[in-house]
């Protein structure tokens, strides 16, 4: 009898350990569809994440460092046109929370939302609001090493052991700029190894790669593209390494980048000891969103510019990258057919469907602010654009 006891116990608890495993699996499948969550992640990182390192700023450590527009806010002139019924259910029916859309020199679309189903963000979204970029913060760093390129301070050619003395013995040390850029850094067998849970604290990006980052002498991986996050931390400071300082560096990006995008509102990034976390940790209003692509699409169509050279150049010299969603990668922007996109057009995209799509050729701009992949990008896009 204590046998069978026994042997019923077991099953018993084996059949526990298997629902509960099941259970948790489950759990971890459906945070992304539960509207309540998806709510509290906004409000994480749009609201209480952000006000709690801007409290505990500290410029020598872990800061929010902020970037000014020192000259006139670019006026948007506007024509606001309804949304079709069947482009607000596909609304209603997702975690967006912005749309902004620019045609032609002026607004067409403009829609705010702060609920998911019964559910509310803390504060109410509005033009006020600091929208989380996500991996959309890369394509700021490529803007800013353009700005760095442009003044002649930053060869894209060298290599970081050159723009970067302390790399000299890692194995960025022999990347270049340019293909670190285009995320041809050819660090797949690398990996990030543990690179988002410590910069931008308690590391900086160089004092990771001197801590824990790979050695110069370690195998270069595929030659194909490899989507690394050290690298627009890597490019971002090379630039601030080229310019000097980080104050006269953030003086040239007020000066030179910020004020040509003409933000109304500063630019909020995420850092530690002077050096952006510029992979992930930006923060900007959404119409400050929408006057990066503007000032983006502005400088494609003006190729005698210095800046619209860089990015003509992102485009022409990008790199296959295997993903349907965006075939073609330059300088940290999607340059190609940005979600089936027809018209000549590149995509600042971030995380949770978060995207700036700038269609250079047709002169239109369509930005979006979004919790979770919940919706289907290429559906929002065709009710939208096409």
């Amino acid at each position: 009898k204590k046998k069978v006891m026994k042997k019923f116990l077991g099953i018993i608890f084996l059949v526990f350990l298997m629902s509960s495993s099941a259970e948790f699996t489950f759990a971890k499948h459906m945070r992304s569809k539960i509207p309540e969550l998806k709510i509290k992640e906004f409000d994480k990182w749009s609201h209480d994440k952000l006000k709690k390192w801007e409290k505990k700023c500290d410029f020598e450590n872990e800061c929010i460092y902020k970037f000014k527009n020192k000259k006139k806010i670019r006026k948007l002139d506007s024509n606001i046109i309804d949304l079709s019924k069947e482009t607000l259910d596909f609304i209603n029916n997702s975690s967006i929370t912005s749309i902004l859309y620019y045609e032609k020199g002026k607004v067409i679309h403009d829609l705010t939302k702060s609920n998911i189903g019964i559910f509310n963000t803390k504060k109410k979204i509005t033009n006020k609001t600091y929208l989380y970029g996500f991996s959309k913060s890369k394509s700021i760093a490529s803007l800013m090493v353009g700005v760095t390129q442009c003044e002649g301070l930053i060869d894209p050619n060298k290599t970081y052991a050159e723009l970067i003395p302390k790399l000299k013995n890692s194995y960025y040390g022999k990347i270049k700029l340019k293909d670190s850029l285009n995320m041809m850094a050819r660090d797949n067998i690398i990996g990030e190894r543990g690179f988002k849970y410590v910069v931008p604290w308690p590391h900086t990006i160089i004092s990771f790669l001197r801590a824990e980052g790979a050695k110069i002498d370690e195998q270069l991986g595929d030659n194909k593209f490899y989507y690394s996050n050290l690298q627009p931390d890597l490019a971002a400071a090379a630039a601030i390494e080229a310019v000097g300082s980080f104050s006269k560096f953030r003086k040239l990006m007020d000066n030179k980048l910020f004020s040509e995008i003409g933000n109304e509102s500063v630019i909020k990034i995420h850092g530690y000891r002077s050096l952006p976390a510029i992979w992930n940790w930006v923060w900007a209003t959404r119409y400050d969103w929408l006057r990066t692509g503007i000032y983006v699409m502005e400088k494609i169509n003006d190729p005698d510019s210095c800046m619209g050279k860089y990015l003509i150049d992102a485009i022409e010299n990008s790199v296959e990258t295997g993903r349907d969603w965006g075939p073609k990668y330059g300088k940290f922007f999607y340059t190609k057919n940005p979600y089936g996109l027809k018209s000549k057009a590149i995509m600042m995209k971030g995380h949770g469907n978060k995207f700036t799509i700038i269609d250079y050729e047709n002169k239109r701009v369509l930005d979006v602010h979004s919790i979770a992949e919940d919706y289907d990008p290429e559906k929002l896009i065709s009710l939208i654009m096409q």
